[in-house]
């Protein structure tokens, strides 16, 4: 009898996986970029006194080369995230083991000067001051709301309430020069700020004065607005009185039909000739549809590459880059020195800092390998990309390369997301040679990069007078042995920002007549 009635005790079995501090980490790394790997080695190099900088020019491989049986059981070990059976070598061994395995390959005067300067990164400081390369150095760029402000606070206002309206509008134009927010959301905020009541009309009012600053157009708060200002700002020459006018009076009145490129309902509204018709249009781009972006910061995003593919002679040859990945040892010293502290609190502490630097080394080491693995399968599978360009592209999904290399899914999504490789073509990101396959009703299926460079190709070479349709694209590249649908064009030019064939006719009218009157 059950001494608690309704109770019960039982027994069950189930699996989890649980990932070990070190494949938390090595999946941390493998998802990282080359800049964020960077970081955290320089964040870690600060506060592990067991890691260090490998100054060897020999490169990473030589500096994190395993040992053979590693490398062995790495290639034979079941994929981390595949089952909740697999158990993962930790990778961890006991750290006082590592002072019979490593040389002793570092001396203090290589670590420290004799005057007690320490040696960089980059080198060893000469002076007490840290050199900076004048290429680091960059120019304090002026901002379009510097600008615009710089004018509100040098304008002569009529009261202080008139230049605090200026200042939230400001605030709220965009880096192309348009007015965001509606006026009574400004008109609210000023009363807010200020306490003092505030009208549409009052922020109207000094919102025409804002829109006078530099550059003109500025403040607008659509492109018809915008074009107006520029229009009414500027002092055309007598020989263009008429046609400023015309301009002036298509923008405010008819401004659907030249946002839709209705060039021929604007000629017969206007009784233009096609000469006439042209002059129009190319007066009214002379004006600046984003009068801002010329305060626009000028930045450039620069890639680094994971990985370098050469051609050595007939063959490709795929490496990683040796500037991509710090080159990273454990300081033989250091790990001597701790061995002698006897305390047990900080021989411990210490014992987990080396633990630390090592795991790092070997997550480092894990990740190039796997982007070696990921890449070279790519480079064989898309050699044709390689020599021919996107028309090669052949159809590759994630599955296709876990598969091969016996790896998950998710670990290929990680090895190529953010990772970028320099070939002879060009510095791509690993994910740009997946594409799905279009299936050819049993000839050999296409990439959709494939098609989509077919396509491009097809609108590039036609009749700027008769443009090819979707229909019309779709039986040329039948004649070349790609079977795609109709409804399948149309979404790869869409994709593309490519218009319709009827929107291409009339810009490129337009553009025949641009070039003949030059």
């Amino acid at each position: 009898m059950a001494l608690f009635p309704g109770m019960q005790v039982n027994l069950t079995q189930s699996q989890q996986l649980k990932l070990t501090p070190q494949l938390q980490q090595s999946i941390k790394v493998l998802q990282q970029s080359v800049l964020e790997v960077q970081q955290l080695v320089e964040q870690t190099l600060e506060e592990n006194i067991f890691l260090e900088l490998d100054q060897d020019e020999d490169g990473l491989l030589e500096a994190l080369e395993p040992d053979s049986a590693g490398a062995a059981e790495a290639d034979q070990r079941p994929e981390m995230e595949e089952t909740a059976e697999s158990e993962p070598d930790t990778l961890l061994e006991d750290p006082a083991a590592l002072s019979d395995e490593l040389e002793t390959d570092t001396r203090w005067e290589d670590i420290y000067q004799d005057d007690g300067g320490p040696v960089t990164a980059h080198g060893r400081a000469s002076s007490d001051e840290e050199f900076t390369a004048a290429e680091n150095y960059t120019a304090d760029l002026e901002t379009l709301h510097d600008h615009l402000m710089w004018q509100v606070e040098t304008f002569h206002w009529e009261n202080p309430l008139d230049q605090l309206i200026a200042e939230y509008l400001v605030d709220a134009i965009d880096d192309d020069g348009y007015l965001q927010d509606e006026l009574s959301q400004i008109r609210d905020a000023v009363v807010e700020h200020a306490g003092e009541p505030v009208t549409e009309a009052d922020v109207q009012r000094v919102l025409e004065i804002v829109q006078q600053f530099d550059p003109t157009g500025v403040g607008a708060r659509d492109l018809r607005e915008c074009l107006l200002l520029q229009l009414r700002a500027a002092s055309p020459q007598p020989e263009d009185r008429g046609l400023h006018e015309q301009a002036e009076d298509l923008i405010s009145n008819h401004f659907d039909l030249l946002a839709n490129h209705q060039y021929k309902r604007i000629q017969r509204r206007y009784r233009l000739k096609e000469p006439q018709l042209h002059e129009l249009i190319h007066y009214i781009q002379r004006f600046d549809p984003r009068p801002g972006r010329q305060y626009a910061p000028v930045e450039r995003d620069y890639v680094i590459p994971d990985l370098i593919l050469r051609r050595v002679g007939d063959e490709l040859m795929l490496e990683l880059n040796p500037e991509a990945y710090p080159r990273l040892r454990l300081n033989a010293e250091y790990i001597q020195l701790a061995q002698q502290v006897e305390d047990a609190k900080q021989s411990e502490q210490l014992k987990e800092k080396l633990a630390e630097a090592r795991n790092l080394i070997k997550s480092l080491n894990h990740r190039g390998e796997t982007l070696l693995r990921v890449g070279r399968f790519i480079v064989e599978r898309q050699k044709r990309f390689f020599e021919e360009g996107e028309k090669a592209m052949q159809p590759l999904v994630l599955r296709d390369v876990a598969e091969a290399l016996d790896l998950h899914e998710s670990t290929i999504s990680r090895a190529t997301s953010q990772k970028y490789i320099q070939t002879p073509r060009g510095t791509f990101e690993l994910k740009y040679f997946f594409s799905t396959a279009i299936v050819q009703y049993g000839e050999e299926d296409q990439s959709a990069v494939a098609i989509k460079s077919h396509i491009r190709e097809l609108i590039e070479q036609e009749d700027p007078k008769k443009p090819l349709s979707d229909s019309r694209i779709a039986a040329l590249l039948e004649e070349q042995g790609i079977h795609v649908a109709r409804r399948t064009i149309a979404k790869y030019r869409e994709a593309m920002g490519i218009p319709a064939s009827s929107e291409r006719k009339r810009l490129n009218y337009f553009k025949t007549t641009t070039r003949s009157s030059r």
